[in-house]
């Protein structure tokens, strides 16, 4: 879990291996953007691959299997929602056929609770999507429970009616369903609140931003019943000769270690994995990593083996706040965010790529500089992944920054921040559907207030995982429309007796989106949602002689408008814009190019690749040089990828900063530095 854990999960398979000599290990991914593979070095799918003896890996295809549970359990599914909602049969089908947008951590624990019951392996090892997606993965057991309940509260009275008119007692499928989820539910949170059967391993990286995360993910894992028993800090710099740039980066590595120690290490494993020279792919790489991992050492050992001391080390007397170098070259053209002619005319920004290759940190310089440029206009830099970081690249509070925009200390007076609270976006607009439905539900005979079932208002607790993204992402079209919202704000406070109408009005939005996977069924989310829409408007229509849609279909059309807006503005080329960071290493590339290829497909314009924290000035440092080289074959593969299509997909650098920049002015500074890809523009 946490930060870079592909390599890690592999390596930590590996490890088991080593530990029980005929042990069979799998290690699944659960990341919707798999790595996986490109980690091993081989072609993954859906199905289980040997890798070597003792060793299987799978990289899980989702939709594939919550299609295959629907094929298993659908009918009995279907029973349940007939019984319990005003729905016929023929309606219930439709919406199971329907695809679910975000049923990747549903989908997730059901598939790994159906592996672990195969009993084939001895030990499963979870590659994980990157950390606030792994959060829901974890509470999928609840979610699951949930689902249980609602599904038995549906099937309650028809259940009573079987019994007392028909004199059937024995459980029909959809009884035998509910309860299979139900013990699915609880045997497969038990199985991760065990300590002696489920091992959490923390993977991050020597950074403060990297630190945060792993505070806010560890703290809410103990919440749930869950423990961490390992850290690995993964990608530190071993000691080395003087270097302006190794040094820093060494100097604040080691303050962190010393934090995390501090903080986190308390009843755990630290476990200090070293940067190598060139990155570790394949077997017989990972190998030696999950050798590292198999051995039991203490905090001397790790500092006499890395090089690292693992104690706070005090800041010279007269250093500034935010002290870094730049590995930029002198005298290079630079290109600030606001001068690049890809950002001109935009007016949404998304930023995304995989986890950890600075998004963040890109996004919210951007921002800066760009709302510097233009004071005339209004910016908001929104963040949509859930385990949020512009707070923390910001070196501010974390109250500081939330779900209702403002202003930045010391950065432009028209820059707005806010970082998304997705499911209070969905409770703001349930209360409507909620209320709309229930009145439907009246309209057939089902009275909550009696002890019946809630009929169709039940329909909103089975709304899958990355609904409430969806209705969070429409903020987006109400942001970017003020007028309409305006309108229709008024409307509804004048039908509800008062209260002024809320209009916003940004001119750009930035969107610091959610790593690969997750900023991917985002920007899908649009064109699913609103076929559940359409096909729900088709049902009021249908029992429009039994009951009068009135206010359900209201709000369904209010939505499909705004869902309808949401893909005219995504697919318009003049105003959004898609900017795909990047690190110049094999596994990020990889996932860069399939990224590129996805959006495409979505026809979302994306005009520039920004490959960050380059060594583009590696001076007389061996580690330096050799890492420059090795980020120079990777750039030209990159390259080659955009080269033909060169003026649509521009490559942008930045330079490594040592340490990472954190606060305004650093960041201010740091996107000063940016330059357009040398040998792409010559081309």
């Amino acid at each position: 879990m946490g930060k870079t854990t592909c390599a890690a999960a592999s390596a930590c398979a590996l490890s088991a291996l080593r530990r029980g000599k005929r042990a069979r290990v799998l290690v699944v991914s659960t990341d919707p953007a798999h790595s996986l593979g490109d980690a091993l070095g081989v072609q993954l799918a859906a199905s289980p691959r040997a890798i070597r003896r003792g060793l299987t890996a799978v990289e899980l295809d989702a939709p594939r299997a919550f299609a295959r549970w629907i094929g298993e359990h659908g009918a009995a599914l279907g029973e349940a929602l007939e019984h319990g909602t005003w729905l016929d049969r023929a309606d219930v089908d439709t919406l199971l056929d329907l695809s679910l947008p975000g049923v990747d951590e549903l989908a997730g624990i059901l598939e790994i609770a159906r592996l672990a019951d195969s009993r084939r392996y001895d030990h499963i090892v979870v590659d994980t999507a990157p950390t606030g997606h792994t959060l829901r993965l974890l509470a999928s057991p609840q979610t699951v429970a949930v689902v249980a309940g609602i599904l038995d509260a549906l099937q309650a009275e028809h259940r009573l009616i079987r019994e007392q008119l028909a004199r059937v007692g024995r459980p029909e499928a959809a009884d035998r369903l509910i309860a299979r989820l139900a013990e699915q539910a609880r045997e497969t949170g038990e199985t991760l609140r065990d300590r002696q059967r489920t091992t959490f391993c923390w993977v991050t990286l020597p950074e403060a931003l990297s630190l945060a995360e792993s505070e806010d993910g560890l703290a809410a894992l103990e919440t749930n019943g869950m423990h961490a028993a390992e850290i690995i800090v993964n990608r530190v710099l071993p000691a080395a000769g003087p270097c302006p740039i190794c040094d820093r980066r060494r100097a604040d590595e080691q303050r962190v270690i010393a934090r995390i120690t501090r903080r986190l290490g308390r009843g755990r494993t630290l476990r200090i994995i070293p940067a190598s020279l060139r990155e570790p792919r394949g077997v017989a790489a990972l190998a030696k990593i999950g050798t590292t991992l198999s051995t039991t050492e203490d905090a001397e050992d790790t500092e006499k083996k890395t090089g690292l001391a693992l104690r706070v080390l005090r800041r010279p007397r007269g250093e500034e706040r935010v002290p870094f170098a730049l590995s930029a070259p002198k005298g290079e053209r630079t290109v600030s965010p606001e001068s690049l002619d890809v950002l001109r005319g935009a007016k949404l920004l998304f930023v995304g790529g995989k986890g950890g290759v600075g998004k963040t940190t890109v996004s919210t310089a951007a921002a800066i500089r760009l709302a510097r440029a233009h004071p005339d206009r209004r910016m908001l830099l929104l963040s949509t992944d859930p385990a949020h970081s512009i707070a923390d690249v910001l070196d501010a509070r974390k109250e500081a920054i939330g779900d209702t925009p403002k202003a930045v200390r010391g950065g432009p007076a028209n820059l707005f921040i806010r970082e998304l609270d997705a499911a209070r976006a969905l409770a703001a607009r349930r209360v409507d559907l909620e209320h709309a439905l229930d009145e439907i539900a009246h309209s057939f005979g089902a009275d909550a207030s009696a002890g019946g079932p809630r009929g169709a208002a039940e329909l909103m607790d089975l709304a899958p995982p990355g609904v409430d993204e969806l209705f969070g992402i429409l903020e987006v079209t109400r942001l970017l429309t003020p007028e309409r919202e305006s309108l229709r704000s008024s409307a509804r406070s004048s039908a509800r007796g008062g209260g002024a109408p809320r209009a916003s009005e940004y001119d750009v939005i930035i969107v610091d989106t959610a790593p690969t996977g997750h900023a991917l069924r985002l920007l899908e989310l649009p064109d699913a949602a609103r076929e559940w829409v359409q096909v729900l408007l088709r049902m009021l229509l249908k029992y429009k002689s039994l009951v009068r849609p009135g206010q359900l279909a209201a709000e369904l059309v209010d939505v499909s408008k705004s869902i309808r807006e949401l893909q005219t503005i995504l697919r318009d080329a003049s105003h959004t814009r898609f900017l795909v960071v990047t690190r110049a290493a094999e596994v990020p590339r990889f996932e860069t190019e399939r990224l590129l290829t996805r959006l495409r497909r979505l026809t979302l314009a994306a005009p520039a690749v920004i490959v960050n924290a380059m060594t583009l000035a590696p001076g007389r440092c061996t580690r330096c040089r050799a890492t420059a080289a090795t980020e120079r074959r990777s750039l030209a593969a990159l390259r080659r990828r955009c080269g033909a299509r060169s003026r649509e997909c521009v490559i942008i650098q930045t330079p490594l900063s040592a340490p990472p920049p954190r606060g305004v002015r650093a960041l201010d500074r740091w996107a000063r530095w940016w330059t357009l890809d040398r040998a792409q523009a010559d081309g």
